[in-house]
């Protein structure tokens, strides 16, 4: 499994290189331009869709269960998030922003995205993490920490509870500016097992998460000599920033499954953004 995930990414971008999100390349589309059509620009709605479903994929993942490390504990972990994107046309006729901001104009229909996670344990069940990711087959990548807090946790006839807030930045990317913050709580259980009775060397782990996403995109550069100024604008979830739109503080629920066996564990994971995007993460790591 471990082999698996690292070369994962290296097969995927031999099969498709999925271009960088150029907001700029959304002027036109099959060399005619992409003027307003309408009530509703299918640019606009193109811009802010793509936003969602990269920001969703972006933000943290819930890849623990419910209990935290411990104030000695730390975790060094790898694993690969793949979301599922909308490309093709919105209606039948008109582009996705997928299909405009991609400069070859063939988006892939997904992104992956391999991860480098580090999380430490403190006293009184807090738990700080912090990753690095690439966007998989582009020049970008994303930087997220978070912090952690084990309300309940350690109780045999309890389930774990911890709840979580985090932020990840979109980085690399000179035409577009993204940040996401987290807010979310995961209630799981761990079952240890083990050969031998009352000597537990492995664990499976069980958990769900819901929350929220709080999204942040604003497009940088001059728009000015384009036909996308007014268009293609800063957008938030927010309340006090510019562009506010609550539709960009979307619920996300997830859940997943833990399995530790000494230092090893394996994790595989879900999230679902009601109307943006699923995705899913897997992946391993080493806790001493």
């Amino acid at each position: 499994m471990p082999a698996l995930l690292l070369s994962l990414p290296m097969l995927l971008s031999r099969l498709a290189w999925a271009d960088d999100v150029s907001i700029l390349a959304m002027d036109e589309f099959e060399g005619a331009s992409t003027e307003a059509i309408g009530s509703e620009d299918y640019v606009t709605v193109g811009y802010q869709t793509m936003v969602k479903e990269l920001g969703a994929t972006i933000a943290n993942k819930p890849m623990a269960p419910g209990e935290t490390l411990g104030i000695s504990g730390f975790n060094i972990g790898f694993s690969t998030t793949f979301s599922f994107i909308r490309t093709g046309t919105i209606d039948g006729t008109n582009p996705t922003g997928w299909d405009m901001a991609a400069e070859d104009e063939v988006p892939s229909t997904y992104l992956y995205v391999p991860w480098v996670t580090v999380r430490k344990g403190l006293p009184l069940s807090i738990e700080v993490g912090a990753n690095a990711g690439w966007i998989g087959a582009s020049h970008t990548g994303v930087f997220g920490a978070w912090g952690r807090w084990g309300i309940v946790e350690g109780y045999r006839r309890l389930p774990d509870l911890s709840v979580q807030l985090g932020y990840a930045g979109y980085v690399g990317n000179d035409e577009l500016e993204l940040g996401v913050m987290d807010m979310s709580a995961t209630l799981g259980y761990t079952l240890p097992f083990g050969s031998t009775k009352g000597i537990n060397q492995a664990s499976f782990a069980p958990y769900v998460s819901i929350g929220q996403v709080t999204m942040h995109a604003a497009p940088r550069g001059d728009l000015s000599r384009t036909g996308l100024e007014g268009r293609v604008t800063e957008v938030s979830g927010f309340k006090k920033g510019d562009g506010f739109d609550k539709s960009f503080a979307p619920l996300q629920v997830g859940g997943g499954f833990r399995i530790v066996s000494g230092e090893f564990t394996a994790t595989l994971a879900g999230t679902y953004v009601p109307n943006v995007v699923p995705t899913v993460s897997m992946g391993f790591g080493f806790t001493y």
